[in-house]
């Protein structure tokens, strides 16, 4: 039997991608349908952020660092030709993170009441708690499978997984939800959310089943793997329990700290924001925020976030095989191509806010300020996504760690002293101020260290391109925009300038020759031989 011919880092980047254009289509399609639902609107995503808060802040203790750490522990194993070992990191975080999981959803459950009553103050959030709960559980087993299927370099079925996924809880959350309209005309809004949330569930249970048929197709190939080890030493299956603890807990204290800072902050605004307003107006303030600002902001951020996924397990094998001199270029490249998809992305939020919101939220299109102040935020986070990326690849998870608890504080300390206030700065202005400074703050300490530990050499004339670019899409999309306007309806010619603008931003990337062939293949070869020591000793 031949060896299973792996895929370039680049293929795992199109893969990933590819997967997130469907995904976060079929997305924003269910994020349109229940935002514009009568009953849902501003306080059903207020209601949902609370809920999926709690949510992350379990699965960022269960499963949030296994993805990462699995691919990262299976990479090295296999880059030095132990299979052998590497299969028993998968079958060992199988049923460690069974129990975590399961752990998980139970503890979710039985404090539902007391979360959603007395440390959220929304009561309403307590049905949607239990309909995630299982999730929990699903997830774990999910992270672990994805994490042997990237650590083995096999991206595409991470990919498919996540579209299956998206399509099953979009198909599922527009048909529960009207036929539950229907027949048992329900109108509340908690129970609604928690319909929707239920769907989730079910959508993981779709996912699982799609990976783990995959696994059992794979698994005659994998044994063969398991028989042609080389290097193979043996090891207690405790020590292997600690060796992945000792990886997956660092990886995941970082996002277990960011969410904890978001849990935070959902009681920091809405209780900030009650300063000057009701409970009820409050809560649809914080939905606008966290419901449709995010939702718009997190769409290019999932393309960029691609390339921090595929960076892990690749630069993890190229560690172990003492073989990062290509990898630096791989570093800038991968850097460059998030500034590419960040800028415009953050222009057209910016320059556009009011528009965008009134074509996707017809029925809840508030936000356009606050859509203008977050949109900042996309440069910067995505910085971040590549800098993380290669810090987990190497191993080095305190930098993280460190600067996320700095932003959380940072951006607590602002919510108290700037939301309070009735000025242009305070209110849920104030709470998209402080997060920006935040991702300021963590995208910055990031930075700063790859700069001193890591040759990254991003040159000042493509970022000054790339600027120029956006600057030459937006002022011509602009012009088209107010000339179309003048004789069709205001959807349309948005829909229109901006088709028109992205394609010829991305002709003048080729024009001014900011991303070509050569910097491309930075990202697709594939290394044969040791050329230079190690980037990072741990």
């Amino acid at each position: 039997m031949k060896n299973r011919k792996k895929e370039t880092f680049f293929q795992s980047v199109i893969a990933l991608m590819l997967s997130q254009v469907i995904v976060k289509i079929l997305g924003l399609v269910y994020k349109l349908y229940l935002t514009n639902k009568s009953g849902f609107g501003d306080e059903g995503n207020a209601i949902t952020s609370a809920a999926f808060q709690v949510y992350s802040l379990v699965l960022s203790i269960t499963s949030i660092g296994v993805p990462a750490a699995v691919s990262k522990l299976v990479a090295e194993r296999s880059a030095v030709g132990d299979n052998k070992g590497a299969y028993k990191i998968f079958r060992i975080s199988i049923a460690l993170f069974s129990v975590i999981g399961m752990a998980g959803s139970y503890l979710l459950v039985i404090s539902a009441n007391f979360i959603s009553n007395s440390i959220l103050g929304m009561p309403e959030v307590e049905l949607s708690l239990i309909a995630l709960a299982p999730s929990i559980f699903l997830v774990s087993l999910i992270s672990v499978y994805k994490g042997y299927f990237n650590g083995r370099e096999n991206m595409k079925v991470t990919a498919k997984a996540q579209t299956y996924d998206q399509i099953t809880k979009t198909f599922f959350t527009i048909i529960i939800i009207e036929i539950a309209s229907v027949v048992s005309k329900v109108t509340n809004t908690a129970v609604i959310v928690s319909i929707a949330n239920f769907a989730t569930t079910i959508a993981n249970v779709v996912e699982l089943g799609y990976l783990y048929k995959f696994y059992r197709k794979e698994l005659k190939e994998i044994k063969y793997e398991i028989l042609s080890s080389v290097h193979t030493r043996p090891v207690r299956t405790l020590t292997t329990i600690k060796e992945i603890i000792f990886v997956a807990v660092p990886m995941a204290l970082s996002p277990f700290i960011g969410t904890i800072g978001r849990n935070m902050d959902s009681t920091t605004i809405i209780n900030g924001l009650q300063a000057n307003m009701t409970y009820d107006d409050a809560k649809i303030q914080y939905g606008i925020l966290n419901g449709k600002v995010d939702t718009l902001i997190n769409f290019p951020l999932s393309f960029s976030g691609t390339v921090s996924t595929a960076l892990v397990p690749s630069i993890a094998s190229a560690n172990s095989k003492n073989t990062l001199n290509d990898v630096e270029k791989r570093i800038n490249t991968s850097l460059l191509i998030g500034l590419i998809i960040a800028m415009p992305s953050a222009a057209v939020y910016f320059f556009y806010s009011n528009q965008i919101l009134e074509l996707l939220f017809p029925n809840a299109s508030q936000g356009g300020i606050i859509l203008q102040i977050s949109s900042l935020s996309i440069i910067l986070v995505s910085i971040e996504q590549t800098i993380r990326g290669v810090l987990i690849g190497v191993g080095d998870n305190k930098i993280p760690i460190i600067s996320v608890i700095v932003g959380v504080v940072v951006k607590l300390i602002l919510n108290v002293i700037l939301i309070p206030l009735d000025t242009f700065f305070g209110g849920i202005n104030g709470a998209a101020i402080s997060n920006l400074i935040s991702n300021f703050v963590v995208t910055g300490i990031g930075y700063v260290w790859l700069k001193k530990k890591i040759n990254v050499k991003l040159r000042k004339i493509n970022i000054l391109k790339t600027a120029l670019s956006t600057i030459i899409f937006i002022i011509i999309s602009k012009t088209i925009y107010k000339v179309l306007t003048l004789g069709i309806n205001t959807k349309i010619s948005l829909v229109i300038s901006l088709g028109i603008g992205i394609i010829i931003y991305f002709g003048l990337i080729l024009l001014f020759d900011i991303l070509n062939t050569k910097q491309l293949q930075t990202l697709s070869f594939r290394q044969k031989k040791a050329k230079s020591n190690k980037i990072y000793n741990l």
